[in-house]
């Protein structure tokens, strides 16, 4: 039997059902009476289950929209009117409270720690085309501070001079003018001139005498002072949304260690819910919510989702400031929100072994921002194994190639290594994004892997060295990977009776096809000289205390079958053309002929 509340629910369910956005749309009047049936606190329930235009149409049928607006967090009115256009969303702003103002100006108003004048231009027009009367009530209400920063950003003041009275200069400068013969004003962009004069009208009208003393602020006061304490102002009412200063939002990006992570779960450290309605609209940004925290979220009380959206929220924020992006763009916050959806899988994941039930309770118990940092420190890990690589002299002598690790390889330790790290998904070519899930870490872990075993097999174990390498890279026709130079051990070795890193010529490798591969086409390399090869490598490697099977015979068989695929296709065996040749290295035959041809011409009496 259900109880009370859930029947409330149920209610709610069949209502949302009924005021579809083609309903409502079809139907405006029909819909306008369902809604309005609804109690103030459902209304909103409503409100906030839609985004964008769905939730603009809907809100707009309540007899009581303005009471409405201002009961959606700030956080949720902003971002309705960025994915709506700011235009189009004018009768929500109209509607929008002094509180849910400032946290929108707040954002738009400042680019990094400098005021924009074409932003306030751009905002203060907005409201005045949304309503004359909030923009007045705003200026009303505003901060003195911002107010006076603002004006010296878009207008010069002038006051007319009792001694030098119609002889001031700047009565010759072009686009002056004055509400009362004392004070003049100059803007300093003149297509302004509309919506300055208007505002320095309203303020005015607001109170006359606190319009004069503003004036003389805007005359006499230091900007940088001002700019200084109104973004102070403004950093402070931000922290409590999760814009937090750059210095405090990264710590997201703390190294979480297995021994905190114990500590943890231990004795869990979690702030207190909220109280108020709460954001969910980010987590409404995401594409998909990745599998094992979908799971989590479908068995969590509403008082618990309200928990993790007002978390989830407060942590897409402080990726936002902690990767320096622009605030007031949309797709920005779509990004933090991927973001925080990856980490968070990959730290329930690594954190719960992938039980949904442990899964569930970290999401309880835990603060999201450790399970974030779980999450990313899981990337932290493979970022020092790569950067260990990237730090040996022999890479960094060659310009750092990456390339030399493969393609794909190649690309996921760059992606590593950057500021920020990143994934290479092969999804679009050269194209990085952030990380998904654990199976994300599990490719970018055997990319690292297999750099770890290429540079510790080349370098410490086979003998190759700067020198050797730098004249393979010269003479190779393309983009020269660890896996061509192996492939050329096992030819040299095949017809020099022992492996090493000269480039191969035609007639060797002729030789080889012919002794080590099948006849006919496609041509097979022999099994036995595959398994006498990988027991040479695994020998050299036992001596020198390394073991890496299941690297080594993925990496082995990968070298060997490109040499297979290329060689076995041949049609011409006893003339091979170099240009044609790319799973090993070729000799650059013609060079070696010409140089010898010389040899030969200053040998003569």
């Amino acid at each position: 039997m259900m109880t009370e509340e859930e029947e409330k629910d149920k209610t709610l369910e069949r209502i949302e059902l009924d005021l579809k956005p083609e309903f409502i749309r079809k139907h405006p009047g029909a819909a306008e009476k369902i809604f309005n049936r609804l109690l103030p606190k459902e209304q909103l329930k409503l409100a906030l289950a839609r985004r964008g235009r769905e939730r603009m149409e809907l809100i707009l049928l309540s007899h009581k929209d303005k009471a409405l607006v201002r009961s959606l967090p700030a956080q949720e009115l902003y971002l309705t009117l960025k994915e709506i256009g700011e235009e189009e969303a004018l009768p929500l702003l109209a509607l929008a409270s002094h509180q849910q103002l400032t946290y929108i100006f707040d954002l738009e108003f400042w680019d990094k720690d400098v005021l924009s004048p074409a932003r306030v231009i751009k905002w203060l027009e907005l409201l005045r085309m949304a309503s004359q009367d909030q923009l007045q009530s705003w200026l009303k209400r505003a901060d003195p501070e911002l107010l006076v920063l603002a004006l010296q950003k878009l207008v010069q003041v002038f006051v007319a001079d009792p001694d030098n009275l119609g002889a001031e200069e700047w009565r010759n400068y072009e686009d002056i003018f004055t509400l009362d013969e004392l004070y003049y004003f100059k803007p300093l962009d003149k297509k302004n001139r509309n919506i300055i004069e208007k505002t320095l009208i309203y303020l005015r009208d607001i109170d006359a005498e606190q319009f004069y003393t503003l004036m003389d602020s805007v005359r006499m006061e230091l900007p940088l002072e001002l700019e200084d304490t109104a973004y102070r102002v403004r950093e402070g009412r931000l922290e409590d949304y999760g814009f937090y200063s750059f210095d405090d939002a990264f710590e997201i990006y703390r190294y979480l260690s297995p021994e905190k992570m114990k500590e943890l779960q231990e004795n869990p450290e979690k702030p207190f819910p909220p109280k108020t309605p709460v954001v969910r609209y980010p987590v409404m940004l995401g594409q998909d919510v990745p599998s094992l925290l979908r799971g989590c979220l479908s068995q969590m009380t509403s008082l618990e989702l309200e928990d993790f959206y007002h978390q989830f929220a407060m942590l897409a924020n402080k990726v936002m400031v902690a990767d320096s992006m622009d605030l007031t763009e949309l797709e920005n916050v779509k990004r933090a929100v991927e973001k925080v959806y990856g980490y968070l899988e990959i730290g329930l994941s690594s954190w719960s072994k992938g039980n949904l039930e442990d899964a569930k309770g970290l999401l309880q118990k835990q603060w999201l921002q450790y399970i974030f940092q779980a999450g990313f420190s899981q990337v932290l890990r493979l970022r020092f194994r790569a950067q260990r690589i990237c730090e040996q002299n022999w890479f960094k002598s060659l310009g750092k190639r990456f390339s030399l690790f493969g393609e794909v390889d190649g690309r996921r330790i760059e992606a590593l290594i950057q500021g920020r790290p990143k994934f290479y998904s092969e999804e679009k070519a050269f194209e990085l994004r952030e990380f998904r899930s654990m199976k994300d870490i599990w490719l970018a872990e055997k990319s690292v892997a297999k750099a770890e075993l290429c540079a510790k097999l080349f370098f410490e174990i086979l003998g190759l060295d700067e020198i050797k390498l730098k004249k393979l890279i010269s003479i190779y026709p393309f983009e020269l990977n660890f896996q061509v130079i192996l492939a050329g051990l096992l030819v040299s070795g095949v017809v020099r009776a022992k492996p090493d890193f000269e480039p191969i010529r035609e007639e060797e490798l002729s030789e080889f096809i012919n002794k080590a591969m099948s006849p006919g086409i496609p041509r097979k390399i022999d099994s036995g000289l595959k398994d006498e090869f990988l027991k040479w490598i695994r020998s050299k490697m036992k001596d020198a205390g390394m073991d890496d099977e299941e690297s080594l015979r993925e990496f082995l068989e990968a070298a060997i079958k490109n040499l297979e695929s290329e060689l076995g296709r041949l049609k011409e065996v006893k003339r091979i053309e170099r240009k044609m040749i790319s799973s090993v290295v070729m000799a650059e035959e013609r060079r070696i002929k010409i140089s010898h041809k010389k040899e030969m011409e200053n040998e003569e009496p």
